[in-house]
């Protein structure tokens, strides 16, 4: 395959999703910082560094071939294994909030999970391409990728963080379903998973607690429902234009995590409805850019892989946007390109980089064809 131009309308969009979120960054964050840390730019200075760097990331990635990943998938998925296995390593592994989610090397700290999550598509896009053939029997063709899909679960939910075990599972099922998966092979597995999902649900009794406050959070208004609440006062107010850029109250102390997963309800508080709204619509505009690119890739692999990435982005910022608007529990669940979180962002950067790089292949096969239907038709003479 030959390469041609960049999707220049998804880099404008992802640009100005990465701008917006560091203005929001630092507006949300400015007061905790300054309360904390004597510095009002402390979390906008680093956020600013990981995009700096997250954008150079991007570019690199944007310029290998997607294809270079089906090669060596094999290592991809031993590396993340290996992650996502680090967390439980004394030293290593991090423990907040009673959960070992996050692996510390020194000043810099990660989650595996979120890793896992991209090795998780890339590795169902290539197996689901192999397998064409095979789709229509279940043990040759759904088997092989869901025993690796579940291994990844496994190692996901026993840290414990069962919100980012549904955003993997709900990914790969989409690619399998766009890879032409029989309906009914499809149908029979969310029955027999249906179960153990709603097992792993109840193991935890706080699990429950937030389903619960969920119904009504002014039930327990200064423990469970807290966040919810606080929330809501946030989006409430806002009213149509919002308070102004930077004069949201509930961050000054009131909102927990009111720059990482509650930055939207800040967002929605000082930037009102027409902010909130105009954030919505960019990322429509990012998913719908990148359906058209998976849909115009040059093989199957491609399309799949471009498929799971913008399924990934959606999925999350519905699970945020759900959250901060009290119509799905708490996950813990960032906003793309837009919540504080250098790790965050400096993988969804790479990962954009490669949906950039599937447009590349594409432009080039559209140009061709143009050049084909271009060139006059031999004159037949009778």
């Amino acid at each position: 395959m030959v390469r041609g131009k960049p999707d220049f309308w998804l880099m404008l969009i992802l640009f100005a999703l990465v701008g917006f979120g560091l203005v929001m960054v630092f507006s949300s964050s400015y007061y905790v910082a300054m309360t904390h840390y004597n510095d009002t730019y402390y979390f906008f200075k680093k956020q600013l560094i990981w995009a700096g760097f997250g954008l150079l990331v991007f570019f690199i990635t944007a310029n290998i071939s997607y294809q270079l990943y089906r090669k060596y998938i094999a290592y991809i998925l031993f590396g993340s294994w290996i992650a996502l296995l680090l967390v439980f390593i004394p030293g290593l592994g991090s423990k907040i909030n009673g959960a070992d989610r996050w692996v510390q090397l020194g000043f810099f700290s990660f989650q595996p999970s979120e890793v896992a999550k991209v090795a998780a598509l890339i590795y169902t896009a290539s197996i689901m391409a192999k397998k064409q053939e095979h789709l229509d029997n279940f043990r040759k063709g759904l088997l092989p990728p869901l025993i690796v899909i579940g291994l990844f679960c496994f190692l996901i939910v026993i840290q414990p963080h069962y919100s980012s075990t549904v955003i993997l599972l709900a990914t790969c099922l989409v690619i399998i379903f766009c890879a032409g998966a029989r309906l009914k092979h499809l149908t029979l597995l969310a029955l027999a998973g249906s179960p153990v999902m709603i097992s792993v649900l109840l193991l935890k009794s706080y699990r429950l607690d937030r389903l619960s406050v969920l119904w009504d959070p002014w039930k327990d208004p200064g423990d469970k429902g807290y966040q919810i609440i606080q929330s809501l006062y946030a989006i409430g107010p806002g009213g149509l234009t919002g308070a102004g850029l930077g004069n949201s109250i509930q961050k000054m102390a009131y909102l927990p995590e009111a720059h990482t997963d509650f930055i939207f309800s800040v967002i929605a508080e000082e930037l009102g409805f027409f902010g909130g709204a105009s954030l919505i619509l960019l990322f429509v505009l990012f998913i719908v850019r990148g359906i058209r690119i998976a849909l115009r890739a040059p093989d199957m692999f491609g399309m799949l892989l471009g498929v799971g990435i913008i399924t990934l982005f959606s999925v999350q910022a519905i699970f945020n946007l759900g959250v901060v608007t009290a119509l799905l529990p708490v996950t813990g669940v960032p906003l793309p390109f837009i919540s504080y979180g250098g790790s965050s962002l400096l993988l969804n950067l790479f990962t954009a980089g490669i949906l950039l790089n599937i447009s590349r292949y594409r432009q080039q096969a559209q140009s061709k064809q143009k050049k084909k239907e271009e060139q006059p038709s031999p004159v037949t003479w009778v």
